[in-house]
């Protein structure tokens, strides 16, 4: 194991330490150095990430080679001796969370060979690139994993999945204003792109996108619908997928409240089209379309799944408080406790994290003082996240909090709904 860097911030550290594996003799894990390389990689992941061979083999040569900000060194291999043991593909991307906006990693496509299985290779792999994220100012890191596996590298289930489903019948009772609609094209991207930071204001940990998110991966959004008023402007837009019995929606978007009315209109169109009786939205309770289905039928759920799904970690949790500041100094002057002048103490993991509020302007340091509370890394994500409720954490924890404490962490932590559109999945 690589030595930890003095004075580092590397949580994953400290579960790597604590495990005991067998690691092959010989083992080299690195970046991908030659083209022959990159080819043998993406060639690894093809096979056990597509049910199309050439289909994924295709589409990790161009579309993710040409995701925003990919660099070579971003798929990371593990060698034995001359044979490929396993690879992945690390991802980088700015999530926001309210003001706050951080650098993310997510890690996709892990896959290991099967003679190399069950020997430490693909923890080794996973190991080195978290180390390689620390090392490049990342904050917090992010993937959609198998069970039971990746939280021993400190990362927890954060992101849930959402699913509302409304029947056709029930979706043509909307109010239906006029629209007309058309098959999206590339030169809709900036009006689609528009309308998703409008309605993507309260949900945290989405990415932060810019036109090449979509222009890279257009064959995920080659389903996309866009409707426009009469004079041909794009109101709203909806990409959807068909299964046997439903339309699927993978994501939506309108101008305004208004506009939730004619997007559901459109997906019934198309799924009486397609000979469907149901419309299943996958967007998180915040989305103003899921909450205009309130006033209709429709059926809400919410999946959890421990240790696997959508999981986050912190990469390093001093630079990630630190970023979190625009969004602490911008609720806190929403607050009715914008002049408070206190401080908390964030004891994470045992490592002390004062937090100091002086009448709005907020400020981070790795110091102890007062009002503290002990919570572990993963406890700190979800209350970061909003994924879970701060009095909750509260009450499990060791904490010697005054009033106006307590009102500093209420105003830090409110609840949220953390979530990553499918359409941004790695």
């Amino acid at each position: 194991m690589r030595p930890t860097r003095a004075g580092s911030d590397f949580h994953f550290r400290a579960f790597a330490d604590n495990m005991r594996w067998f690691v092959l003799p010989d083992l080299v894990v690195r970046a991908v150095e030659t083209d022959e390389e990159l080819y043998q990689a993406n060639d690894l992941m093809a096979k056990v990430h597509y049910l199309d061979y050439f289909e994924g083999a295709r589409r990790l040569e161009t579309c993710w080679s040409a995701y925003p900000g990919f660099r070579r060194e971003h798929t990371r291999v593990a060698f034995w001796k001359d044979d490929l043991a396993a690879s992945l593909r690390l991802t980088t991307d700015t999530i926001r969370i309210g003001e706050a906006r951080l650098k993310m990693g997510g890690l996709g496509f892990v896959t290991t060979v099967g003679q190399f299985r069950n020997k430490g290779v693909g923890r080794e792999l996973i190991q080195h690139t978290l180390q390689y994220m620390e090392d490049h100012n990342y904050h917090v890191s992010t993937l959609f994993g198998i069970a039971n596996f990746y939280h021993r590298f400190g990362f927890i289930a954060t992101l849930a999945e959402y699913a509302t489903t409304v029947y056709v019948l029930e979706a043509q009772a909307a109010p239906n204003p006029p629209y007309r609609m058309r098959q999206g094209k590339p030169g809709d991207i900036r009006a689609i792109q528009k309308i998703h930071n409008v309605n993507d204001g309260e949900v945290a940990c989405s990415l932060i996108r810019s036109a090449a998110h979509i222009t890279s991966r257009w064959e995920d959004w080659k389903h996309v619908r866009v409707l426009t008023d009469d004079r041909g402007k794009v109101t709203a837009y909806f990409v959807m997928r068909t299964t046997e019995s439903e339309l699927d929606i993978l994501e939506m978007g309108g101008v305004d409240y208004a506009a939730c009315g004619a997007i559901l209109h459109a997906c019934a169109a198309v799924a009486a089209e397609e000979c469907v009786s149901a419309i299943r939205f996958l967007a998180p309770p915040s989305h103003p379309l899921i909450r205009f289905l309130l006033q209709y039928r429709s059926t809400h759920e919410t999946r959890i799944q421990r240790d696997q799904g959508g999981m986050m970690a912190f990469v390093n949790v001093g630079e990630t408080l630190e970023s979190m500041i625009p969004e602490w100094e911008s609720a806190l002057m929403r607050s009715a406790v914008r002049e408070l002048k206190t401080e908390v103490t964030l004891l994470v993991d045992k490592k002390p994290y004062r937090v100091r509020a002086n009448r709005g302007a907020v400020d981070v340091s790795a110091a102890s003082g007062m009002n503290k509370m002990s919570v572990s890394a993963a406890e700190l994500m979800h209350l970061m996240t909003g994924y879970r409720y701060l009095d909750e954490i509260l009450s499990a924890q060791r904490r010697i909090i005054t009033a106006e404490g307590r009102a500093l962490l209420t105003a830090m932590f409110p609840k949220r709904t953390p979530y990553v559109w499918r359409l941004d999945r790695f």
